[in-house]
């Protein structure tokens, strides 16, 4: 069973509109169901700094910018945070380009679990979720505009790698701490040049049925279930994109959540996330995604030392 408590330190990425409120309630739930210790608001603002004339003309006028902004954020968090007991929370400003100063605190803070909004419209005032996904240890968490605040159904797509048991395991914590329903899905496709083997299409697609059902039972049998309730189903790829089939798989189902094991080169920072999830990171769906990754393994001794 994987331990949801080894997600420590979590950064939530406010850009001071009205989707903030969402956000920071559904990272109020999250850092409740993980047992989170340490919670970061951050905020990154291109500039602090006023023009130079209106600061000759008011020099009282306001309060520093950054301290503007903190106290701004301060006040969102402190009405919509549930803060879990024990739980540190801190606010941070910064300034440059977005993702470069989301990419550096997630370092510097040695961070295993980002919470992002994901808006409908794919303009997000500089942040480049699919560079964050590619280029951070950390797992991601991508929430939509007005989210559910609730796990009632998850869904893990199943390709029976490591990093898909890796997405159960975390799945099958969220079920312990929530009760939730688990709901995996594998996607299989019938190979180009099936008919070279005389068969049809469906008789391909049966054939190619029944051996991903073995995979299958292989896959659930190196994990130690014990009495984790789920439901396992197949699904033929005949959609333009598996990431398109995933999407209507988890609408259909009503799911809460998308899991999705990254995969992963444990070098020193760089991480393949794959095509299915980068498409998935740019979905325009209403449903939150879960990127996951094995950042901690690749903590030197210098970012432990960060934890102490």
């Amino acid at each position: 069973m994987y331990d949801l408590s080894k997600f420590q330190r979590m950064m939530v990425c406010l850009d001071l509109t009205g989707m903030d409120k969402g956000l920071i309630q559904y990272a109020s739930m999250i850092a409740r169901v993980f047992e989170i210790n340490s919670v970061y608001f951050l905020h990154v603002a291109e500039s602090l700094e006023l023009p130079a004339e209106i600061q000759e003309k008011y020099p009282d006028l306001i309060a520093p910018l950054d301290e503007t902004l903190e106290h701004e954020i301060n006040a969102k968090v402190q009405e919509n945070f549930v803060c879990p007991e024990g739980c540190d929370v801190q606010i941070k400003v910064a300034t440059g380009k977005v993702t470069e100063e989301v990419l550096k605190m997630a370092k510097v803070k040695v961070i295993d679990l980002m919470v992002l909004g994901r808006k409908h419209h794919r303009s997000n005032a500089g942040l480049n979720s699919s560079k964050i996904a590619k280029s951070s240890p950390s797992s991601v968490i991508y929430v939509p505009e007005n989210p559910k605040l609730e796990l009632n159904k998850v869904l893990i797509p199943i390709d029976y790698s490591e990093h898909s048991q890796m997405a159960f395991e975390i799945g099958m914590g969220i079920q312990q701490q929530t009760g939730a329903m688990l709901m995996s899905n594998h996607i299989y496709r019938v190979p180009t040049g099936y008919h070279k083997s005389g068969k049809s299409y469906d008789e391909f697609a049966e054939i190619m049925l029944e051996n991903t059902k073995k995979d299958s039972e292989k896959f659930f049998k190196k994990m130690e279930l014990g009495d984790v309730k789920f439901e396992h189903t197949f699904a033929l790829d005949d959609d333009p994109h598996p990431a398109d089939k995933i999407y209507k798989t988890a609408s259909e189902k009503g799911v809460d959540m998308i899991i999705l094991g990254s995969k992963g080169r444990t070098s020193a920072a760089a991480f393949l996330i794959g095509s299915v999830a980068e498409k998935l990171v740019y979905e325009s769906g209403d449903i939150p995604l879960f990127l996951v990754k094995k950042g901690k393994e690749n903590l030197s001794l210098l970012e432990a030392l960060f934890r102490l």
